[in-house]
C-alpha cells in the first residue's frame, strides 16, 4: 500500500515540477501566464514527503531482496530534495541545476518502479511456492 502512494506521488510530483517548468522556463510567466503559489508549495511538500515515503516504504521486507535497484530507489530521492532546497533557500540556482533536479527526479520515478516490479515479482513467488 506505501509503495502504491509512493509511485502515485511520484507522478504527481512529476506533473507538479513539469508545470513550473513549463511555465517559469519556456517564457510563459514573462506573458502574463502566472506561477500558481499553490502548486508550487505542494511540489515542495510533496517532495519532503516522497523522501520521507521512500526511505520507510522501500525498507529491507522478508521474502523481497534487498537489491542494489531497491537501495538506491530507497534512498535517492533525498537528491532532488536537497537540490530543491538549495533552490528555496536561494544557495543555488540555474537552469542546469534545475535540468539536473529534473532528471534526478525522474530517475528517482524509475527506479522506484524498478523496485515496486521487482517486489512485486518476488512475493508473487514467494506465495506461489
Amino acid at each position: 500500500m506505501l509503495l502504491w502512494l509512493l509511485r502515485i506521488l511520484l507522478y504527481i510530483q512529476f506533473l507538479l515540477g513539469f508545470d513550473r517548468f513549463l511555465t517559469n522556463f519556456s517564457g510563459l510567466a514573462g506573458v502574463g501566464i502566472q506561477l500558481n503559489e499553490r502548486v508550487w508549495e505542494t511540489h515542495i511538500s510533496l517532495g519532503l514527503l516522497i523522501a520521507i515515503l521512500a526511505i520507510f516504504a522501500l525498507r529491507p521486507v522478508r521474502r523481497v531482496p534487498n537489491s542494489g535497484v531497491r537501495q538506491v530507489a530507497r534512498f535517492l530521492p533525498l537528491l532532488p530534495l536537497f537540490l530543491g532546497i538549495g533552490f528555496l533557500a536561494g544557495a543555488i540556482g540555474g537552469t542546469g541545476l534545475v535540468i539536473v533536479h529534473a532528471l534526478l527526479g525522474i530517475t528517482c520515478l524509475g527506479l522506484v518502479e524498478a523496485a515496486a516490479g521487482r517486489q512485486h515479482r518476488a512475493l508473487r513467488r514467494s506465495v506461489s511456492l
